[in-house]
């Protein structure tokens, strides 16, 4: 998810992003950047996959309606923040546990595929999938203890990159193969009538930036400009999401992988390079994903004891095990889902991501009463927003959870190249 998503998200909802801007304040320039860079993230390659659930016209209507009303419902957010706030942690924590989940799944896949094209698939069989998300637990544990998350600042610049690389490389080859060979095979042009539930938690999980929305706001020098900054954001992250969505399921069909990049050449040196840097990427940026699940988890701990308590070594190795821990059930997690990660995402977005975006953030304006939801019209509007979000989120992720009995053989780059395995 995004690299730099989630910086002081756990710290409390006002929180500002960076300790400097909160007392110079951020340019509105600035405050554009890092909302884009928080929306426009590693969700967006689990998008063509998610078009082939939904179907092609479906897919785009419902990204557009779910962001207009994420932009809705965001501005509500920004009114409060405060009320309904353990929920509303209880969420950040799972989703944040959820992106993780999917990133670890996808630097697996991806580093497992980069490999066996250039070894030919003579490791293929020795290798399997859940070994290369085991292999990922030595490197993130020792950055999961980091405590002071400006140390991942260039790590950061570089995820952010290498999404945009990514993202431009995926454009262009799916725009090159429909020249050249049309539309792939078996392409839902209205609605897929079998799977189109598990779109729409991808397209909550889609704009994955809710839990910035207030530190940006609160660091901003002129914060009565953050609704147009926000709007300006949310139109482009959509049109980036139909594009990306629609063009590579246009391209690719029912040959379509969970993950975009698997789709494109294998052979490529630009495939393999923006492979490569996309997985360091993630793994470097799993523990900004991470962290406020950290700190929501820490915060009772430490604010129980005096500072002195605080520092002592029992205390830092009991905070030590409990992120080990947390990270141990994040590839665990990882494992079960690797089979299924379109319901993985579904679920993440249906649980956590709907509920962020369409039930707390009225229910929020609900509760402000009379500074912003005078009159019966607004009270009902927001009533009706909030049910519907409830309704959307049980829906979605009872759908997901009905279909995970389903495995699906997870996209292989040596039964697609159609090498056999060598023993």
């Amino acid at each position: 998810m995004p690299a730099n998503q989630n910086i002081g998200a756990g710290q409390g909802v006002h929180t500002p992003l960076l300790r400097g801007q909160a007392r110079s304040g951020a340019s509105s320039g600035r405050a554009f950047v890092l909302l884009a860079k928080a929306f426009i993230g590693s969700g967006m390659l689990f998008l063509p996959r998610a078009f082939s659930n939904g179907g092609l016209l479906f897919s785009t209507l419902t990204l557009l309606l779910v962001a207009a009303a994420s932009l809705h419902t965001m501005q509500q957010l920004r009114a409060g923040g405060r009320w309904l706030r353990r929920a509303v942690d209880a969420s950040i924590f799972a989703s944040q546990l959820g992106f993780a989940c999917a990133g670890s799944v996808f630097v697996a896949a991806t580093l497992r595929d980069a490999f066996n094209a250039t070894t030919a698939c003579r490791w293929h069989a020795r290798l399997p999938l859940g070994l290369w998300i085991t292999g990922q637990t030595a490197l993130l544990a020792p950055l999961c203890l980091v405590r002071h998350i400006r140390g991942f600042s260039r790590v950061a610049l570089l995820a952010d990159s290498a999404i945009l690389l990514g993202l431009a490389f995926i454009l262009a080859t799916s725009a090159r193969s429909l020249s050249l060979r049309g539309p792939g095979p078996h392409v839902i042009l209205t609605l897929n009538t079998s799977a189109f539930s598990l779109f729409l938690g991808s397209a909550a999980y889609t704009f994955e930036g809710y839990a910035l929305i207030l530190p940006i706001c609160s660091a901003m020098r002129r914060p009565q400009a953050f609704p147009r900054l926000l709007a300006l954001v949310m139109v482009l992250c959509a049109a980036v999401a139909v594009a990306t969505g629609g063009l590579c399921y246009l391209a690719f069909g029912s040959a379509t992988a969970p993950i975009a990049l698997l789709n494109m050449p294998a052979y490529s040196p630009w495939t393999q390079t923006v492979r490569a840097l996309y997985a360091l990427a993630i793994i470097g940026t799993t523990p900004l994903m991470l962290f406020p699940a950290y700190r929501l988890i820490e915060q009772p701990r430490s604010s129980g004891g005096s500072s002195e308590q605080n520092c002592t070594p029992e205390f830092k190795t009991a905070k030590n095990a409990l992120r080990l821990a947390v990270l141990g059930a994040v590839m665990l997690a990882a494992h079960v889902g690797a089979r299924r990660l379109d319901r993985l995402v579904a679920v993440v977005g249906g649980a956590a991501c709907v509920p962020l975006a369409f039930v707390y953030p009225p229910l929020i304006h609900l509760r402000l009463g009379g500074r912003e939801a005078r009159g019966w019209w607004r009270r009902a509007r927001d009533v009706a927003v909030a049910g519907a979000g409830v309704l959307l989120s049980a829906y979605v992720t009872a759908g997901a959870v009905g279909r995970w009995g389903v495995a699906e053989t997870p996209y292989d780059f040596c039964l697609a190249e159609g090498v056999p395995p060598k023993p």
